[in-house]
């Protein structure tokens, strides 16, 4: 009795590559195929965008690692584009500056940080341990009454 192949099952975008530049597993490298999932997948993540030519991005990778390896906090990633190899993905963006670095809750933006210097791996790795997970709340369309989590009809 002959067996067909398996088919594949889909990776999770965090079990993926790492990036070669950073060179850590700690550190999953994005490109336009997982940039959303690995995104969806964590509840917190912190994006490098580089050039791993520039000397900047260089001394930034040190910091960026070093968060990396030392976060202590559930559900959270560190990822990073190079932007030379996917500069439509950091286009996109909006990354006119490298390195650049940003801060998602989900897939939602929380800040975009471009000055380099400021972004040690202390102050990283505060941003990623600190920041604070507010679930989305849908808007709601009729006047509520949220200390009773209760909506009125209009009249």
């Amino acid at each position: 009795m002959s067996r067909g192949k398996e088919p594949e099952k889909k990776r999770k975008s965090g079990k993926g590559r790492h990036d070669p530049f950073v060179g850590s597993k700690s550190v999953e490298g994005l490109d336009p195929k997982n940039y959303d999932d690995f995104l969806t997948e964590k509840d917190i993540t912190m994006v490098m965008y580089y050039d791993a030519n520039e000397p900047q991005c260089e001394w930034s990778k040190k910091h960026f690692l070093k968060a990396a390896k030392t976060t202590h906090r559930e559900n959270h990633g560190y990822a990073a584009v190079d932007c030379v190899r996917e500069a439509d993905l950091c286009a996109q963006e909006g990354i006119v500056s490298l390195p650049t670095f940003k801060l998602f809750i989900g897939t939602q933006l929380v800040d975009t940080y471009t000055k380099p210097q400021q972004m040690t791996y202390i102050t990283i790795k505060n941003f990623m341990e600190t920041m604070k997970i507010v679930p989305e709340v849908p808007p709601c369309v009729r006047p509520c009454d949220k200390e009773k989590n209760v909506c009125y009809s209009k009249k």
